[in-house]
């Protein structure tokens, strides 16, 4: 007995795997928390204590763990999406996403668009790369003399 076509392979669900560990929201939780408290430290109070230069230099301290903490739950909840079987992979989940978010949303889903990993943690460490490349390039592309 031949075995049954399945048109689309890629539209069956792949098994969730284990839950994630509610540290790992945790995690999360305290980089966004503390990055935000951060940017509003050195915006909001210190600001004028510190040279264009030192604003620069000091970028990475509160961008990346809000950059960590907000894909860490973004990514959550798209693994929420692979278990409930509504998409295959991030990449399907992040998608499903941006039509509903808009186009615009292609470039911050980016790293969802690449990635197969079932790991927020991994997803939240590499969008923390893509996004140190990309400010790079602004600091050095916009900015060299800073």
């Amino acid at each position: 007995m031949p075995a049954p076509d399945v048109p689309y392979a890629s539209a069956v669900p792949l098994p969730a795997g284990a839950p994630e560990p509610p540290a790992l929201t945790a995690l999360y939780l305290t980089a966004l928390i503390g990055g935000l408290m951060a940017a509003g430290l050195v915006y909001l109070v210190m600001f004028d204590e510190f040279s264009e230069s030192e604003l620069v230099t000091i970028t990475p301290l509160w961008f990346f763990p809000v950059v960590f903490g907000l894909y860490g739950f973004a990514s959550q909840r798209l693994l929420r999406h692979i278990s409930t079987g509504r998409a295959g992979t991030l990449g399907e989940a992040a998608r499903l996403s941006i039509n509903v978010a808009g186009h615009w949303a292609a470039l911050v889903l980016f790293p969802f668009l690449v990635l197969k990993w079932r790991s927020s943690l991994l997803v939240s460490l590499a969008a923390a790369l893509f996004w140190a490349v990309l400010l790079w390039l602004f600091f050095t592309l916009l900015f060299p003399s800073l």
